[in-house]
């Protein structure tokens, strides 16, 4: 199984708080859903050439949060608790949008992808610290 996962090894951002992140935002987004099958952690750290203590380390926190559950001697699969609440289209659909939208403006700004990533890590970490 792929997932559609893009890792940037440049970005700063640690591989695992990558993958982690996206694998989230496929299940709230409801590409994957409860039940779903997920690779092994070999397969996964040779599709995405990370290594495998990386995607363990992924999985074993999904896991403890709810979002995976491992059956021994079967897989690992996207837990009922986690498929519970995905993320409406409609928000997703317009999220999308406005991340377009962003990456239009940052490119004609002439930012870099890491710029752009981080600013919205400042950005994230101010409207956060509001509330």
């Amino acid at each position: 199984m792929d997932l559609p996962v893009s890792l940037n090894k440049t970005s700063g951002v640690p591989i695992y708080v990558q993958l982690e992140q996206q694998i989230r935002l496929l299940i709230r987004s409801g590409r994957l859903k409860a039940g779903d099958p997920m690779p092994t952690v070999r397969e996964l750290a040779v599709d995405l050439a990370i290594n495998y203590n990386t995607v363990a380390r992924v999985y074993r926190d999904l896991q403890r949060e709810g979002a995976l559950s491992l059956k021994r001697g079967i897989g690992t699969f996207i837990s009922e608790q986690a498929a519970v609440s995905p993320l409406p289209a409609k928000n997703l659909s317009s999220l999308e949008e406005k991340a377009r939208e962003l990456i239009d403006l940052a490119q004609e700004a002439g930012f870099t992808r890491e710029q752009l990533q981080r600013f919205l890590d400042m950005k994230w970490k101010e409207a956060a610290h509001e509330r």
